[in-house]
């Protein structure tokens, strides 16, 4: 299962600017979380467990800094539940540049904002479901899987982002072998940092579970916490260069 890869593809999603006309609250709610991006330095720790809730090799805990220059940004403190080796801090920066290659994409060419669709409101909030465009996922069919956004109307903010799938799919995996993917879930959490900013994400959790060959069950579950939240001057920012009306962003 591609727990963690989903975990990682929904922060994709949230990290990128808006290039579609989308419903007004959801509009404001995530370009006011978008006018934060790379504002905040924070912890990040990740846990995988397998899918009878055992831990999968201890946590791994990163710290990233904007403030810094771009190959300094992330920090790797503990690795799988261990103090890293030259060999594991080798393995997580490959793993980070992959990353990094998701997060380069807007998030207009990922989520259809243009087909949001309104399917609660309260008292409290907005809740609407959008469609993934095809070809969002290389390795994920995107008809699959829709999103949900929360936004709340105390602060106009997000308050949750989920991904869920629309039914089971076949997906081929290694040594030519099928897996049946009967469901996913990825939920992200935000909460408030400072009263003057918008809310950050501070849990993610995705969970899964396929039956491989359609035989032998497998699935797990992932979660990634973000702590020590602390404001800073993106390193882009330094000389205050200014394009035109415009400064250059790193999206």
């Amino acid at each position: 299962m591609a727990i963690r890869f989903l975990a990682l593809f929904l922060l994709a999603a949230m990290a990128a600017i808006v290039h579609a006309e989308v419903p007004a609250p959801l509009d404001q709610a995530v370009k006011k979380l978008v006018a934060d991006t790379d504002r905040w330095a924070y912890s990040q720790e990740v846990r995988e467990f397998d899918k009878n809730g055992k831990s999968d090799g201890g946590p791994t805990r990163e710290r990233y800094d904007p403030s810094k220059p771009e190959d300094e940004q992330w920090t790797l403190q503990l690795y799988r539940g261990r103090i890293p080796t030259e060999a594991d801090v080798r393995a997580w920066q490959r793993q980070k540049r992959r990353e990094a290659k998701r997060r380069d994409r807007p998030l207009g060419e990922i989520i259809d904002f243009e087909r949001a669709v309104l399917t609660e409101e309260t008292e409290l909030g907005w809740v609407y479901r959008l469609p993934i465009k095809p070809g969002a996922s290389r390795r994920l069919p995107s008809d699959k899987f829709f999103v949900l956004m929360s936004v709340g109307k105390a602060r106009m903010e997000l308050e949750n982002v989920s991904v869920r799938t629309t039914e089971s799919f076949r997906l081929n995996g290694l040594a030519g072998l099928a897996a049946k993917v009967e469901g996913v879930e990825v939920d992200a959490r935000f909460a408030v940092v400072e009263d003057a900013y918008a809310a950050q994400p501070s849990v993610i959790t995705a969970s899964g579970s396929a039956r491989v060959a359609w035989v032998f069950r497998v699935g797990g579950r992932a979660e990634v916490v973000w702590t020590e939240f602390q404001r800073v001057k993106p390193y882009r920012d330094r000389y205050d260069v200014q394009i035109g009306d415009v400064k250059a962003l790193d999206f």
